[in-house]
Formats: C-alpha cells, sequence, structure tokens
C-alpha cells in the first residue's frame, strides 16, 4: 500500500516506466505523453524547416525567419528571388491554420488540433504528389512551384496553436524559449530546492531542443541524397496528422484508461485483504487449539 502512494521519481516522468506504478498517477501519465508528443513534433517539425528551407527558401513553421525574411524582400526585391508578398501569404497561410484551430477547438474541445489538420493534410500531400511528378532538377528553380508552400505552411499553424494553447503548454518549434526554461531552472540551483514543476519543465525542453537537433540532423543528412530530394516532404503531412491525434486522444486519460487504472489500483488493496484474511483465519485456528493438543505436541 505504501508502494502504490509514493510519487514516481522524477526520471520516471519524462522516460516512462514499465512498472504498473507509472499508470497510476494521472498527471505523471499526461505528462510522460506530453513530453514524448512534443519530442517528436519538434522532430518532424525541424526536419520540415531544413527542407523547405532549401527547397522554398523559406520555412514552413518558423514564423519569426519568414518575418525577417519579409523585411529583407521589402528593403531588397532581389533577396532569394521572392517578392515580398511570397513571405506576406506565407505568415498569413500559417495564421489560418491557428485559427481554424482556435474554431475547431471552441466547438469540439479537446479534438480541435486533430479536426483542423485534415483539410491542411490533404492540402500539403497534394502539394506532395506535385513535386513527385515534377523534373528532380525544376524543384528548386520553378518560382510558381516555390508558392505552394503557402499550402504546405497551415498545418504547421494548427500544430503550434495546439501545442502552445492546449494541455502540452509548450513551443515545439521555438528554441529560445526553451532554453530559457532550462537556464532560469539552473539559475535557482544555488538559491532553493527543484520543485517537481521546475523537472517537468526541464524534461519537457529538454525532450523538444533534442528532437529539433535529431530532426534538423536527419533533414540535412536526407537532403546530401539527390535522388531523394523530389519525396522528402511526402511523408510529413502524415506523420504530423498521426502525431496531432495522438496529441488529443492520448493526453489525457479516457475511460478505457482509466479502467485500468482503477484495476491496476484495486490489486494491492485485494491482496492486502487477503493477506488480512489468512491472518485472521490463522489466529482463529489457533486460538481453537485445545490444551491437550498443546500439552501432546510439547
Amino acid at each position: 500500500a505504501q508502494a502504490r502512494d509514493r510519487p514516481l521519481p522524477y526520471w520516471r516522468i519524462g522516460l516512462g516506466a514499465s512498472s504498473p506504478l507509472a499508470m497510476v498517477s494521472t498527471d505523471s501519465w499526461r505528462m510522460q505523453k506530453h513530453a514524448w508528443i512534443a519530442a517528436m513534433l519538434a522532430m518532424v517539425t525541424a526536419y520540415a524547416d531544413v527542407v523547405s528551407l532549401m527547397r522554398y527558401h523559406s520555412f514552413a513553421s518558423i514564423l519569426t525567419g519568414n518575418v525577417i525574411m519579409l523585411c529583407r524582400a521589402m528593403v531588397d526585391p532581389q533577396t532569394n528571388g521572392h517578392h515580398f508578398s511570397f513571405y506576406l501569404a506565407l505568415c498569413a497561410s500559417f495564421a489560418v491554420g491557428a485559427f481554424l484551430h482556435r474554431l475547431c477547438e471552441n466547438w469540439w474541445p479537446n479534438r480541435g488540433g486533430s479536426l483542423a489538420a485534415v483539410p491542411f493534410t490533404v492540402l500539403m500531400l497534394g502539394v506532395e504528389t506535385w513535386y513527385l511528378v515534377t523534373d528532380e532538377d525544376a524543384i528548386y528553380d520553378d518560382p510558381v512551384l516555390r508558392w505552394s508552400v503557402v499550402l504546405v505552411s497551415p498545418i504547421f499553424g494548427v500544430i503550434a496553436a495546439a501545442c502552445s494553447t492546449g494541455r502540452m503548454g509548450t513551443h515545439t518549434t521555438m528554441v529560445t524559449g526553451h532554453v530559457l526554461t532550462m537556464s532560469g531552472v539552473l539559475g535557482n540551483l544555488p538559491f532553493k530546492k527543484l520543485t517537481e514543476q521546475d523537472v517537468k519543465k526541464v524534461i519537457m525542453s529538454g525532450m523538444v531542443l533534442a528532437g529539433t537537433v535529431c530532426g534538423a540532423s536527419l533533414g540535412a543528412w536526407a537532403l546530401t541524397n539527390k535522388t531523394l530530394h523530389n519525396v522528402l516532404l511526402f511523408p510529413v503531412p502524415i506523420v504530423l496528422y498521426i502525431l496531432m491525434w495522438l496529441h488529443d486522444h492520448l493526453c489525457q486519460p479516457r475511460s478505457l484508461i482509466k479502467k485500468v487504472q482503477g484495476k491496476i489500483r484495486e490489486k494491492p488493496q485485494e491482496l492486502k485483504s487477503e493477506t488480512d484474511s489468512q491472518d485472521s483465519q490463522d489466529l482463529e485456528e489457533d486460538d481453537a487449539e485445545s490444551p491437550d493438543d498443546l500439552q501432546s505436541q510439547v
């Protein structure tokens, strides 16, 4: 009973555990799923940004970078061969994705991300199919084809809105924020003890940073193989939708999970009851033994 009530160690909050105790705490269960899904979203997003920077001369998900390029294009119209309207449209399409997520979240609470991602997943798949049938030598030079990123960016707007304003409560595309979080917690170490909330923040930020580094490295490695440039982003919308579905459906325990948790909680209590019952039965048997029986045993 004491083991059942003992809080989970901090390292198990982020990495998970195979022990049934890992599922007893609803908050810890949610934290595990939040951290892993955030890391995977960061990895896929970073991968997509590396490829889109080479393909479109812009970012599919980093709005700050696109705004900087927008300002450059306004001053120097020859920047990256794009007019400033290109970056303006790209920023607007990202905002459309975030706007649709908020509408869906208001209509269908806790399901806005996976629902809003459906039309934009289809759009991105259409763009990637277009790239599949395009000559490999033209995918970086066609000015019309570069505008297709405007159809790609909205799904990243959905993801950014779902992660930052949803249950996860963190950005998966902002390295600066996570570096500041970790630096702030470490800076407080000489003056106060770490709280459980501090540890959760560090774990979440660390996993997002690790996912970003892995995704960017994978994208850079993929770009070294020129025969794959037409298909580099083709699996991305499918993977992103799966992660959005998991974000909406697994980050909060549903009825099945609650039933499983209930069974796990009941088992230690049942074992304790059986042990108490057996002890009581043994005591009764000992009390029932007659003095003659005890004398004969001696």
